[in-house]
């Protein structure tokens, strides 16, 4: 089992997503016209992928995760949308596939090392190609006030307390590279989720996965539903701002 597999049924559904307008928007900045190849890596459940394919031609997506892959295939197979979905790790992909016109990363970059990421996208990004890295989140501060106390919590029960290791800026990641950040996109929406989502998304991470909390995964879940009771309106429901952001690096010809 990997580390991800335990966060599966909870990943796609309960995690900040992504909006259309961001989606179109890329498109728009990249002048994306339905003739791209697109090669998502560490695709996880699909998202990305399935959110860019109606502005491309072909669309793969790489996961080591064989749940996720199965997943993403679910989500593919119920849009009606065709996605070359390979199961392993970005290193092994086989040296014939692409070269890609736009390379996007989600949730993944601070899994990945420089060095040998750099590499891997010299070789699979064209000349004047992209790499787009992705992210939703909660946005900080005044406008979703439950936060703070649910970011507490998470960090309180997971047995990984470096919160650094899960934020990379982009910009330094490729610093020195050949990729040079071109622009930001940022979209903000508001949406109402209840608290069993925040729950389940308190799951779909790695660091408080049902595989890593254990015998305590239900209790954890009790504990988050009291500490996030004082936000809640009738029926537990929560009021979110989500920040959906996409830095967009460019290759020059």
């Amino acid at each position: 089992m990997g580390r991800f597999a335990s966060t599966v049924p909870y990943y796609r559904r309960c995690r900040a997503p992504y909006p259309p307008e961001l989606f179109r928007r890329v498109a728009g900045a990249l002048r994306l016209d339905g003739s791209q190849a697109l090669l998502d890596l560490g695709c996880g459940p699909g998202q990305l992928a399935l959110g860019f394919a109606p502005f491309v031609r072909s669309v793969a997506g790489v996961d080591s995760e064989p749940a996720m892959i199965a997943a993403a295939k679910e989500a593919a197979a119920a849009e009606g949308v065709a996605l070359d979905l390979i199961e392993g790790r970005a290193e092994d992909l086989p040296a014939g596939l692409g070269p890609f016109d736009v390379v996007t990363i989600g949730r993944a970059l601070h899994w990945m090392t420089p060095a040998p990421t750099l590499a891997l996208l010299d070789r699979f990004v064209r000349p004047q190609g992209f790499i787009v890295v992705c992210g939703a989140s909660s946005a900080e501060g005044p406008a979703n006030p439950w936060l703070a106390s649910y970011e507490e919590f998470r960090f309180r029960v997971t047995p990984e307390k470096d919160r650094r290791r899960y934020w990379v800026e982009a910009a330094a990641f490729f610093a020195g590279s050949a990729f040079s950040l071109r622009e930001t996109i940022s979209v903000q929406f508001r949406q109402t989720i209840s608290v069993d989502t925040l729950i389940g998304r308190l799951f779909s991470m790695s660091n408080t996965s049902p595989e890593m909390l254990g015998p305590r995964t239900d209790q954890v879940g009790a504990e988050l539903r009291a500490v996030l009771s004082p936000f809640t309106a009738a029926g537990e429901t929560i009021e979110e701002i989500v920040e959906a952001e996409a830095a967009i690096l460019a290759r020059p010809a």
